[in-house]
């Protein structure tokens, strides 16, 4: 299966005020907040913490691609 980043990583999520479903995040967003973590709990330092997101959204837009291309190598 490839991977794209605007697929859901969690597709539904219900919202109880309004009594609807709605879309969950995307796996890109999903991967970013998972590497901005892992770079919390390290002693790495940014330059500001607009440094530390760019890197993290451009981290996994690069593991998508891994994943995307290992999923269909042909492509």
């Amino acid at each position: 299966m490839s991977t794209r980043r605007t697929d859901s990583a969690f597709p539904v999520s219900y919202n109880r005020d309004a009594d609807s479903l709605v879309e969950g995040m995307t796996k890109r967003e999903y991967f970013a907040i998972m590497i901005m973590q892992g770079y919390s709990s390290t002693n790495v330092k940014f330059a500001d913490e607009y440094q530390k997101a760019r890197l993290a959204v451009a981290e996994a837009d690069a593991l998508i691609d891994i994943l995307a291309y290992e999923a269909n190598p042909k492509a």
